[in-house]
């Protein structure tokens, strides 16, 4: 097997797999020197190249040796990975947030005998997993809603923020319209957009605001009426973003012609440098649906909270991201998943088979999903 990508979250897929799936048949790519002997003091006996991927051949070189790989790299690098992961047979789990529709690829992936995870993450990732299993228990869904954040223990000034993951894909998510399903129609609204305060038990008050984590659920979750992700930040977060959005500081476009890097990249590279500090952190992420299963009306909720690990060092980001994709990876190892093509975390959660052994994983690293299913009986009325 193989890991692309060797920062916070794909230090944390090298530490489980090397400890749960692999031992030393484990190869680790990056670009990065010190983020390689890093990754070398958790998984001593595996071998390390140094390798800088800039494109499908890249990635194809990688990906040719190996059985099955897993994308840690940011967004941009999605879409190289699907089409190496066709051109070199090798099954891959995904965890970039890219942009690009995964779902273009279902047929070639089919053809070339391959399964490919993308959005194997936590949001999207593991509230795909939880919608999938809470839509397959209900025969109609009329909403669905997802709250996610990974938070700092307490809020850090200026942002109330760390940045625990890829800060380019942080930027994406400000910037990116939110897809969601009102009325049964899909709909595009701006990030950061139908702002609300949530409060959840052991953490307080948060703020919530519309972010594009839908992505496949928005093909595979068929019927759902209202359907819409939020972000979860501490209050005041969101207003001190929009007005960096409005300034743009997340542009894309260089100032002038004589620039070499852009608004958002430099921004990018801020955030990492300054955003940091204690890196406690904790990740909430909830998944209600409400709808019907007769006789009754009935309403689904998942939740799942964890905090960052003193043992180990790993954010809870990292943690949450990082064990849902080898999870992923052991049950495509183990020959237990459908394929091949493109096939999103919902469909895992909708077999409740696969769902059972994905929570089973997670929970062995102390990670938790807790169900609560309430129902109320429809009564007919009286002719």
């Amino acid at each position: 097997m193989a890991v692309l990508g060797a920062g916070s979250v794909g230090k944390a897929i090298i530490y489980d797999l090397y400890e749960r799936v692999t031992g030393s048949n484990l190869l680790v790519v990056d670009a990065n020197p010190s983020n390689l002997e890093a990754a070398s003091k958790i998984a001593g006996k595996a071998e390390f190249k140094r390798v800088e991927l800039r494109d499908v051949d890249d990635f194809y070189r990688i990906m040719k040796d190996v059985d099955i790989a897993v994308n840690s790299l940011p967004g941009r690098f999605g879409k190289l990975s699907w089409v190496a992961s066709i051109k070199a047979k090798t099954d891959l789990v995904d965890v970039s947030y890219s942009e690009d529709d995964p779902m273009y690829y279902h047929v070639q992936a089919g053809e070339a005998g391959v399964t490919i995870v993308p959005d194997a993450g936590v949001a999207p990732g593991l509230s795909n997993m939880m919608a999938g299993r809470a839509y397959a228990q209900l025969e109609e869904v009329r909403e669905l809603k997802i709250y996610v954040g990974g938070i700092p223990e307490r809020p850090i000034p200026p942002l109330g923020y760390l940045v625990t993951w890829s800060p380019e894909d942080l930027i994406e998510e400000y910037i990116r319209d939110a897809r969601l399903i009102e009325n049964g129609s899909l709909m595009k609204k701006p990030a950061l957009s139908d702002l609300e305060r949530l409060y959840v038990p052991e953490v307080g008050e948060l703020e919530a605001f519309l972010t594009d984590g839908l992505r496949t659920m928005l093909r595979t979750l068929k019927g759902v009426e209202f359907m819409a992700e939020k972000t979860l930040r501490w209050p005041g977060h969101a207003e001190k973003i929009e007005l960096l959005r409005t300034l743009g500081y997340f542009s894309k476009e260089p100032i002038s012609s004589n620039d070499s890097i852009s608004p958002a990249q430099l921004t990018a590279k801020l955030f990492k440098e300054r955003l940091k500090g204690d890196s406690k952190d904790l990740v909430i992420l909830i998944v209600q649906a409400k709808g019907r299963r007769s006789p009754s009306n009935m309403e689904i909720e998942y939740r799942m909270v964890d905090r960052y690990d003193e043992t180990t060092g790993l954010t809870a980001l990292s943690r949450t991201t990082a064990f849902f994709a080898t999870g992923i990876v052991k049950l495509i190892a183990e020959g237990s998943i459908p394929g091949p093509g493109v096939l999103p975390p919902e469909v895992i959660g909708m077999d409740e088979n696969l769902f059972a052994l994905m929570a089973e994983w997670l929970s062995w690293r102390g990670i938790r999903i807790v169900e609560r299913v309430t129902e109320s009986r429809v009564i007919p009325p009286s002719t």
